[in-house]
């Protein structure tokens, strides 16, 4: 009788030791493949070719961004010419040209502020708390780091249209209202540069 008990207390032993070890295993599964999960969803939102937050990211974050609590301003960045480029050097050079002007606008504005790639070669800057002074200075550092790039680069060289907007400006602005702005202002500058190429070509 006693020998038939532990060998019950045993075989229960060895079931409960089993039970945990196949909890243990299920746990850690959940965990990897929720980490997997975060990944791919991040994956999601990055372009996977300059590194930053891709479009789906940008249209994602004009849904949510409903407030704003202290001025507020959209830049819009256009490459130029990036059409000639592939057509005259082929993609790879516009490829290039693309990922160093995403680098340059990055590397020129403070992490703090979100920075994305919304088309093939328009770009989209947020920033919080700021004034308009404060957004020009940006914009000519962004302009002076494209500056330096086309002093040693011997045939991609970076020229761009910008645009920006203010919610100071508005009085009932949210993201989208900036964006569109902002778009319009960026065209605007671009074809005063066209103009202003054409003038001198005369």
């Amino acid at each position: 009788m006693s020998s038939q008990l532990d060998m019950i207390e045993k075989g229960l032993i060895v079931t409960c030791t089993l039970i945990i070890c196949i909890i243990i295993r299920e746990s850690i599964s959940a965990v990897v493949l929720m980490k997997k999960n975060k990944e791919l969803n991040k994956l999601a939102y990055i372009d996977l070719h300059t590194g930053l937050p891709n479009r789906s990211r940008v249209e994602e974050l004009l849904i949510e961004y409903h407030q704003f609590e202290k001025p507020t301003a959209m830049i819009v960045f256009d490459l130029n010419d990036l059409k000639e480029v592939n057509d005259t050097l082929g993609h790879i050079a516009g490829d290039t040209l693309i990922m160093n002007f995403a680098h340059i606008i990055r590397t020129s504005i403070p992490k703090k502020y979100f920075v994305g790639r919304y088309g093939g070669d328009e770009f989209i800057a947020l920033l919080n708390d700021v004034s308009e002074d404060e957004v020009k200075s940006i914009i000519k550092k962004v302009q002076d780091e494209a500056n330096r790039y086309n002093e040693f680069s011997k045939q991609i060289y970076i020229e761009f249209a910008y645009g920006y907007a203010l919610s100071i400006n508005y009085q009932e602005a949210n993201l989208k209202v900036l964006l569109n702005q902002a778009d319009k202002n960026m065209y605007e500058c671009k074809t005063r540069m066209k103009q202003a190429k054409q003038n001198l070509k005369k």
